[in-house]
């Protein structure tokens, strides 16, 4: 039975061992989980717009124009990239018995490239302007572009890598064996971002918004099966 040293709880270990005439080998299984801190490089705006009305076309028709007239302030912005997302209506009644109303409702996502994800005065006037214009901004923060998210991607792997090397390293040490082959390896890379702002009400004469993003964790995860050889005596013929 071999003896395992104390390691990282992130990483996991298994040993196999496989005997020949000539020398044994070992077989690693080793896991490991690299992270990457990125500065955000775009400020990302999600707004709701909303509108309840007597009947259904009425509301959907008031969403249209709010909706529409966004997209034209958006777009006077240089390096604003406006995108609509889900549109959904439907009716509710009060409990005193009145008719029912009618609420439609339609996402939308505001993009501008910015240093270190805080919003320039241009696009921090416009969600301002937005706001005041009924609109309920549900998020504001700091975010990594395509760009910018595989190259945080690209340095989390390499730190899982580097924490790999570095734990067979210390078993083939240890078990005073040299490492001769890299059996498999298994590379999975995600992402991540800050959580959206909590809503804000539309305001009547709604101030630019203030944002201080933090930065964004990337993490990625390796596990591989690395062959070790016979020991160090064996190899040298002694």
């Amino acid at each position: 039975m071999l003896s395992m040293l104390p390691r990282p709880a992130a990483l996991a270990l298994i040993i196999s061992v496989f005997a020949s005439p000539a020398a044994a080998q070992t077989v690693l299984t080793l896991g490991a989980e690299g992270t990457a801190l990125a500065t955000p490089d775009e400020a990302v705006a999600q707004f709701l717009v909303q509108a309840e009305r007597p009947d259904a076309a009425s509301a959907q028709a008031a969403v249209n124009q709010a909706v529409s007239e966004a997209i034209a302030a958006a777009r006077s912005v240089p390096g604003v990239v406006v995108t609509t997302g889900g549109y959904d209506s439907f009716s509710s009644r009060a409990d005193n018995g009145a008719k029912p109303q009618f609420t439609a409702q339609q996402n939308l996502t505001l993009t501008q490239p910015a240093t270190e994800g805080v919003p320039g005065p241009a696009f921090a006037a416009l969600l301002g302007r937005l706001q005041a214009a009924g609109l309920l901004l549900n998020g504001l923060r700091g975010d990594l572009s395509p760009a910018g998210r595989v190259r945080a991607r690209d340095e989390a792997i390499k730190d899982a890598l580097a924490q790999l090397r570095a734990e067979a390293g210390v078993v083939a040490e240890a078990l005073h064996k040299p490492v001769t082959a890299l059996k498999t390896l298994t590379v999975n890379a995600d992402g991540g971002g800050p959580p959206p702002m909590p809503m804000m009400k539309a305001l009547a004469a709604a101030p630019a918004p203030q944002s201080a993003p933090d930065q964004i964790t990337i993490t990625a995860s390796v596990s591989a099966e690395i062959v070790l050889g016979g020991t160090q005596k064996q190899q040298g013929g002694t």
